[in-house]
């Protein structure tokens, strides 16, 4: 006679090593590398460049172990802040980096007289929008054709 014994066990989860920090020049190539993974219409150098170079930007990386995964691109306003692309390389999806790259973001701005944070998102982007939705953002309105392939987006905000 012989005995089959199952022992149930947890999966192994081996930690990530993250960390967010503000955007320094030297990120633009991994930033240009996951637009060009992750958007059918990725942004271009110029657009990236001229976005960091404005003296209203608020720019944020997120990184794995020393290495960009993510990033987040805002223009400041007297008041408001509004997110112009937020971004996470497709193989670090789904991982909580998005979150605790906004997080990072919402913290750098809590001392300013910023009171909301606004983004647009495609229409028919429901993973983005859930993801938003999740944060605490709220659809206030919409634009047609707001994007080039002539899309309409929905226009977010969050209430600080």
């Amino acid at each position: 006679m012989s005995w089959v014994i199952f022992i149930k066990t947890k999966p192994i989860i081996k930690p990530i090593n993250t960390s967010c920090r503000t955007y320094q020049n030297q990120d633009l190539k991994a930033i240009l590398a996951i637009e060009n993974l992750a958007y059918d219409f990725p942004w271009s150098q110029e657009k990236i460049t001229n976005s960091t170079d404005n003296t209203n930007a608020l720019a944020n990386v997120v990184l794995v172990d020393d290495q960009v995964v993510g990033y987040l691109l805002a223009l400041t306003c007297v008041d408001f802040v509004d997110i112009l692309n937020i971004c996470i390389h497709p193989k670090h999806q789904h991982q909580g980096l998005g979150r605790q790259l906004f997080n990072h973001f919402k913290h750098a701005i809590n001392n300013t007289a910023t009171k909301s944070i606004f983004l647009e998102v495609k229409r028919s982007n429901d993973v983005a929008i859930a993801f938003y939705q999740s944060l605490g953002f709220e659809s206030i309105d919409t634009r047609k054709k707001y994007y080039s392939n002539g899309e309409g987006a929905k226009i977010l905000r969050f209430i600080l």
